[in-house]
């Protein structure tokens, strides 16, 4: 093991081993040498070197999906710390916790002419939970330190017991600020970032620590209300109940949460597939649903049937844009939002906030008997536009919606699936997982740019093998996600090439012309067959229904290498598909 010999380098790594944090990615640089020699030196540390920053944030995005735990990035100083921003941002509104430990010069030496500086303090502003700089050690080369006519650290008089008596009050300091943004990463569930500024000489090492620590975890105490009766009474009055569950955990509702939410007949719950909910008298498929009702002459008429009095929402981001519209324009009197993710008021209603566990909320009411047709009313228009959806997908041609139908049927119960944005997480939800797979997006954010970096990450902490369904460009857009050597072998990549954003395709507005082609819709000739050979993937291509399902019989088997399946489709008859699949949705 090596300690480095700086002081607030030693402190982080050492705080890390007490708060039981040993995920670390590290961005190769000299700067951040101390902290990446001695995160990497200590076995207690699982460490991971990926060069790109932008895909080694999303990587360690995917770690801290997995184990619930921050993940530790070490950077270099300079424009290294700026391409962490996607991914913190990321974590930040999925509520995903990341340690960000950025290498800095000192502070007299920035904006001076000095290579490789930034102004790094609070670069992510709004955007993070909490950021700081910590203090530089005095006692670490301490006469270059009084070189600068700049610096505020040490008068130029000193001597070495006014040097250790400062470094003391440093040393004091920084626990106290290390203490609080981990504490504050690991009890709220989001990203903090801890600027580190180091003077030279940046290789000296020691075998055991110098110092010793005082930082403790302190835990979150979770909300006990001592009372539900004032909600318990609002729910019991209200006839038409909608339960709305976001991105969560397959355990944010227990069997007995569920056996009570289905016993009463003024409540339907709907939910997306990365809620990770699977129940059958849930309604899964929400645009399937809400899609094709806009499209209906009477549309209005059924809306207000379907509007709520009461909205319940679990978890975190939602997926339709369609629910959201629904419940803005027909609006519910209430939004109560249950659990520990923040709440949003994403419908215009106004939300109360019950910070308490879903489960202890749900399963201490006692529902009354009450007179409502609310569930049935939405389970009728359900059957109906199932039953719709059936009699298309028998007769409809090879599209991106068949690919997502044979999809849903073929990944294997075993496998998690992480979902590119755009079109792949929406198409999904039009359909049924016939395997009930655990189902993970980045929607905090709701970009392109780390899906494959993060599904990679979620691999390497996952019990389940992981297959990312993703667009052409959300593919190629992060492809130095392949650039890194910790890919399990039984990883696995779809591909939906539709020659470019096939999403701008179906959306108000767009025109066939090359404008939109180039600026806004991105054509494009490219496939992945030379990027798998490059990166030892297994690579397979597609372009018919039958090679799909050919294909897929033998691509989820054990290998020795990863796989890339791509599949060739047509954006323009994807689109016109998917918007006759609607139109004959809206049937009456």
């Amino acid at each position: 093991m090596k300690y480095p010999v700086i002081p607030v380098a030693q402190s982080l790594i050492l705080s890390c081993i007490n708060f039981k944090l040993f995920d670390v990615v590290i961005s190769p640089g000299s700067r951040n040498v101390p902290l990446a020699i001695g995160f990497a030196s200590n076995e207690k540390f699982n460490c991971y070197s990926i060069v790109d920053e932008r895909s080694a944030a999303f990587f360690a995005l995917g770690l801290s999906q997995k184990s619930k735990k921050p993940t530790i990035l070490v950077c270099t100083s300079g424009s290294a710390l700026l391409n962490y921003y996607p991914a913190v941002a990321e974590g930040y509104f999925s509520e995903i916790p990341l340690i960000i430990l950025s290498a800095d010069r000192p502070k007299y030496k920035i904006n001076i002419g000095d290579g490789q500086t930034i102004n790094q303090s609070e670069v992510f502003k709004k955007n993070i939970l909490y950021s700081d700089t910590l203090s530089q050690d005095c006692i670490h080369a301490t006469d270059e330190i009084i070189k600068s006519n700049s610096q505020k650290i040490i008068d130029q008089k000193y001597d070495s017991l006014k040097v250790k008596k400062l470094q003391k009050s440093i040393q004091a300091s920084n626990e106290k600020m290390i203490g609080k943004a981990f504490g504050l990463s690991i009890n709220k569930m989001q990203p903090v970032h801890l600027n580190v500024p180091m003077e030279e000489p940046l290789y000296d090492f020691i075998n055991t620590p110098s110092i010793k620590i005082k930082t403790e975890r302190k835990q979150n105490n979770p909300k006990v209300l001592e009372s539900f009766n004032s909600y318990y009474s609002q729910i019991h009055k209200a006839k038409k109940i909608l339960v709305l569950i976001g991105v969560s955990d397959y355990d944010i509702l227990s069997n007995k949460s569920i056996s009570k939410i289905n016993s009463f007949p003024s409540i339907i719950v709907l939910k997306e597939h990365t809620s990770n909910v699977f129940d059958d008298n849930f309604i899964s498929n929400i645009d399937r649903l809400i899609g094709p009702i806009e499209l209906q002459s009477n549309s209005d008429s059924l809306f207000e049937d379907l509007r709520p009095d009461l909205i319940i929402s679990l978890g975190g981001m939602i997926i339709s844009k369609k629910i959201k519209s629904f419940l803005r324009n027909y609006k519910a009197r209430k939004h109560f939002h249950i659990g520990i993710n923040i709440s949003k008021d994403s419908f215009y209603s106004g939300v109360e906030h019950l910070e308490v566990n879903p489960n202890q909320f749900f399963e201490n009411i006692n529902f009354k008997k009450i007179d409502s047709n609310f569930h049935k009313t939405w389970q009728d228009i359900n059957r109906s536009k199932l039953e719709l959806h059936n009699r298309y997908m028998s007769a409809t041609n090879y599209s991106d919606l068949k690919v997502f139908e044979i999809l849903s049927d073929w990944i294997p119960k075993k496998y998690d699936i992480q979902v590119a944005n755009s079109t792949p997480v929406r198409y999904f939800q039009l359909f049924d997982l016939k395997n009930q797979n655990l189902m993970f997006a980045n929607r905090g954010t709701s970009g392109i740019d780390g899906s494959t970096s993060t599904a990679i990450g979620s691999s390497v902490n996952s019990d389940s093998p992981v297959v990312l369904i993703t667009g052409d460009l959300s593919f190629f857009y992060d492809v130095n996600a392949l650039w890194n050597k910790h890919i399990p072998t039984s990883f696995r990549i779809i591909i939906i090439n539709n020659g470019g954003g096939g999403i701008f395709k179906i959306l108000p507005g767009f025109k066939e012309d090359n404008l939109f082609s180039e600026f806004i819709e991105t054509k494009h000739n490219l496939s992945a067959r030379f990027i798998a050979k490059m990166f030892s993937f297994k690579y397979t291509r597609v372009s018919t229904k039958f090679g799909l399902k050919l294909a897929l019989r033998t691509f989820f088997k054990n290998s020795k290498r990863p796989k890339i399946l791509e599949i060739k489709t047509s954006g323009i008859k994807s689109a016109k598909i998917l918007k006759d699949y609607f139109r004959y949705l809206s049937k009456p």
